[in-house]
């Protein structure tokens, strides 16, 4: 969480001109936008990507700063022609309270139109969008009694979003702008802008991870599985192979790649052709190489979405409605504590079968 450094008094609201009605946000005289995602993980960085997609579409003229704790952020963002600057902050900026006050001047002295709190309870976002003295801010509510304080209109329309983490933030400002909700027009999704040189390098590592044209066809999907989360949201190995048995025994012709954790040990034995990789783009382009992808609720899941792989995610906490994977061929299952492998295999078999025919052809 981000320390206030004690000589520094919080700007009030009303000087920070936050957009209070519905509709009354204007995009004209809007051209140097700032969005605050102060968190460090990966999944949470990606989850601001449909934020960036919903401003290019509604100020294409303008550009974007970004105040992010994520290392890979200058990787998750690259592509999106309307991100200027990515301001990186530590994982415990109040420990470094210089690097924290030049940041802060410099947000001072961008003057931005926009500033945007992407989450609903950040008081790190919350207090840098008033600090950065932008002329007009927007946030989801903070709380309860934030949102019982709002405008009756506001408390009707939050009423009406919903409920994903990563489009909260395009809610508000649809809302701000009086256009269409989200529940009345195609929501948009997680994004990363992968080059086509990018995508080639992708498939030709999958090829080589199959083997080469030589020596196999490839008949069957190919599934990437990432059998790893943080802390409860992790599965054990044992439980993934039995799950992957189940899927081969019902489609023999089925291809698994396993995706290797940030520890670099194979957690399914080495049974599989594995992929590793620090690079959060090459990730990126293996995955959108494969035909489906399956993890727990990690970021690589939400790298996945990002990719436009058809993604399955399992969720052992309750949580699956905030954080799910929601394109039009994702899907999202959750797994009790101790639930049968072979069960939960069954719901993959389903997402797999819904999926779109892949064409026979040779990698």
């Amino acid at each position: 969480m981000l320390t206030t450094p004690g000589a520094l008094a919080l700007p009030r609201a009303a000087e920070a001109g936050r957009v209070t009605t519905l509709g009354g946000l204007s995009s004209r005289g809007v051209h140097r936008i700032l969005v605050l995602r102060p968190n460090h993980r990966l999944g949470n960085t990606l989850l601001v990507t449909p934020l960036l997609s919903e401003l290019e579409r509604h100020f294409p003229g303008a550009e974007v700063d970004v105040v992010t704790g994520c290392e890979a952020a200058g990787e998750v963002f690259a592509g999106f022609r309307q991100v200027r600057r990515i301001h990186q902050l530590t994982r415990r900026p109040g420990h470094h309270p210089l690097r924290l006050l030049r940041l802060l001047h410099e947000l001072r002295r961008s003057r931005y139109d926009l500033a945007i709190d992407c989450v609903r309870g950040s008081r790190s976002g919350r207090w840098l969008a008033q600090w950065s003295g932008a002329r007009q801010w927007l946030a989801p509510p903070a709380d309860a009694r934030e949102l019982e304080q709002a405008d009756p209109a506001w408390r009707d329309a939050w009423a009406r979003s919903c409920g994903h983490f990563a489009l909260d933030a395009v809610h508000v400002l649809r809302c701000a702008l009086g256009l269409p909700e989200i529940a009345a027009t195609v929501p948009p999704r997680l994004h990363i802008v992968l080059r086509d040189d990018e995508r080639a390098a992708g498939a030709a590592t999958l090829t080589n991870l199959l083997g080469t044209p030589a020596q196999t066809q490839r008949r069957g999907r190919v599934l990437a599985i990432f059998p790893n989360a943080t802390g409860s949201k992790r599965l054990p190995g044992g439980w993934w192979q039995a799950f992957i048995d189940t899927l081969a025994a019902h489609d023999p012709a089925l291809r698994v790649i396993e995706m290797v954790a940030a520890h670099g040990q194979s957690q399914l034995d080495g049974r599989f052709p594995a992929f590793y990789s620090s690079d959060v783009r090459r990730m990126a382009a293996l995955i959108a190489a494969c035909d489906a992808y399956i993890s727990a609720d990690c970021g690589v899941m939400h790298l996945a979405c990002a990719s436009g792989t058809p993604t399955l995610g399992l969720f052992t906490r309750p949580n699956l409605a905030r954080y799910r994977p929601y394109g039009p061929h994702d899907g999202a299952v959750a797994v009790d504590e101790g639930a049968d492998a072979a069960l939960t295999a069954g719901s993959a078999i389903a997402f797999l079968g819904a999926l779109p025919v892949a064409p026979v052809s040779t990698p």
